[in-house]
């Protein structure tokens, strides 16, 4: 039987049950409720706001705030808003609405508990960045060190810090932007202590009120901005940004340094000047290369600073060159070197990464054009020729994405002696795909798996299937297999790569198998070299 939505009758009778009573619908057709949370102690009153829909979670306001508690308290804002969950930390069940909303209330008066028993202080740390926001600043600075720094402003309200104007001028063309010509004197200072608010006078307004708070959080910390400020007043800077690095999360403020017109009588000291100036609280914003690389991966290492080299930007590569990038491959120092000695002919559109603009371009110059849009300031080269005739210098990685296996046994022989060397293939006609990592001498390598006595012990399936081939003629045939094959060996291989990056002890031969309709034989692993093997003998 298909579900009846549950009628919003129902869900009214069931709060007037629990002592709350229809109000109104506001702006939004969200319906307004009035009744108490019930609390050990005392109940409190408040208002609830259901969606029209029935499908998100109850909004709760404290109606009044509660008498004589300090001016900010943990999910408790100004207006009574009371944050009792984090969005998007449970789904709300569109399928049982009304004992849904009766389990908010449930946690909304435990939540409220809670802060006035005063067990949820430490959370106004989580809560800082909602209750400084104000204006904003782009952060693109690679290394982590007080001092000065080049910044810029657009509009007075939004600013740019950068330790690198061309790298961020290129990321700010991408936008539509460029960058700002007005600059803005700026520094930066390190501390060790989480920013947390106050639980009065918050937030600070003043100078002197934001040296006050930073003296509680880390006196070392403060000295320091109030120097720096102090210097800048003396010399008649007209306007600063100071920028906060703390842990997890980066603030600052933009301070006008105006001095009061002369007057008569007893004059106050610059530093009692400095200390009632108003001030612009700064949320930054980081857009930096190592920040994009490293956010989704907390803890783990990335590519910024190696030497990466990728050989075909084929339909593997044209994928992995874009995780590669993401990564963090040709940022902080690094480089990123793509070769590939073919053009992107109109029967790879159907499952490359590139698409009609760069049709009969070279793939790896074509390549490297889309990652400087994709990543802005990216040091990514292109080497259009043969491999073989090819120096690819120094390198930290090598990648072999050409799914040829001569290829690959020619470049095991030549490079993996020296550098760790990952290549990746789309097995048959798209049922698997497969990546295997020569990092350690006494490891297989690709060759040492597809040729006998090996061969058999490690195939995917119990039988192998029939590669069938495409096309017409001795030039048009080709292996046929979607889109979606190469963007699986490209994400096998890059979670490879990460495994490697970080250190880890996982095999250095995995397969990622696509149809499961055939009887399934390997397991991934770490294989032995084969003593007899040309590629990689010792």
């Amino acid at each position: 039987m298909k579900f009846a939505k549950v009628a919003i009758p129902d869900l009214t009778a069931a709060l007037h049950q629990r002592g709350f009573s229809y109000l109104r619908r506001d702006g939004l057709g969200w319906m307004r409720f009035a009744g108490e949370l019930r609390l050990k102690a005392k109940n409190y009153p408040c208002e609830i706001a259901v969606s029209p829909g029935l499908d998100e979670f109850p909004r709760v306001w404290l109606t009044p705030v509660p008498s004589g508690r300090p001016e900010l308290q943990p999910h408790l804002s100004a207006n009574g808003y009371l944050c009792y969950l984090a969005l998007g930390s449970v789904i709300f069940d569109f399928f049982d609405p009304i004992r849904q909303t009766m389990a908010c209330l449930d946690r909304a008066e435990q939540v409220l508990e809670d802060i006035l028993a005063g067990k949820m202080v430490e959370d106004l740390a989580e809560e800082f960045p909602i209750t400084w926001s104000r204006d904003w600043c782009l952060l693109d600075v690679d290394k982590r060190r007080s001092g000065s720094l080049g910044a810029y402003t657009f509009d007075g309200k939004t600013s740019i810090v950068t330790d690198d104007k061309a790298r961020t001028h290129a990321k700010l063309e991408a936008i539509g932007l460029g960058l700002p010509k007005v600059e803005l004197p700026a520094f930066r200072v390190c501390t060790k202590a989480r920013p947390m608010p106050l639980q009065e006078g918050w937030p600070p307004r003043t100078v002197q009120a934001f040296l006050k708070w930073q003296n509680t959080l880390d006196p070392r910390c403060g000295k320091k901005v109030e120097q720096r400020l102090m210097e800048m007043f003396r010399v008649k800077v007209p306007r600063v940004l100071v920028l906060i690095d703390s842990p997890q999360v980066k603030y600052g403020i933009k301070v006008a340094l105006k001095r009061d017109p002369a007057g008569t009588g007893n004059k106050p000291s610059l530093r009692e000047l400095l200390y009632r100036l108003p001030l612009h609280r700064i949320s930054v914003c980081r857009i930096d290369d190592p920040y994009l690389a490293e956010r989704n991966l907390p803890g783990s290492k990335t590519l910024a600073g190696l030497k990466v080299g990728l050989v075909g930007c084929g339909t593997i590569g044209g994928y992995l060159a874009e995780m590669l990038a993401k990564a963090g491959a040709g940022t902080v120092g690094g480089k990123l070197t793509l070769v590939d000695m073919g053009s992107l002919e109109p029967g790879n559109l159907g499952r490359h990464r590139l698409g009609f603009s760069a049709l009969i371009k070279k793939k790896a110059e074509a390549m490297c054009d889309e990652l400087r849009r994709v990543a802005p300031g990216i040091d990514a080269v292109a080497v259009v020729g043969d491999v073989k005739a090819v120096n690819l210098g120094p390198l930290d990685l090598l990648i072999d994405a050409t799914g040829e296996q001569g290829l690959t046994d020619w470049l095991t022989w030549k490079y993996a002696d020296k550098v760790p060397f990952l290549s990746a293939w789309v097995e048959g006609s798209g049922l698997a795909v497969r990546a295997l990592l020569k990092a350690k001498p006494e490891y297989a390598c690709a060759r040492c798996v597809s040729q006998p006595p090996l061969r058999d012990q490690y195939r995917v399936f119990d039988v192998p299937p029939e590669v069938i081939m495409k096309g017409y003629g001795c030039e048009g045939l080709y292996v046929a297999f979607p889109a979606s094959a190469s963007v699986q060996a490209a994400a096998l291989a890059m979670e490879m790569v990460q495994a490697w990056l970080d250190g880890s002890d996982s095999p250095s031969f995995r397969t990622r198998v696509l149809d499961q309709s055939h009887e399934v034989r390997f397991k991934d692993c770490s294989p032995q070299r084969y003593e007899g093997c040309p590629a990689c003998a010792m």
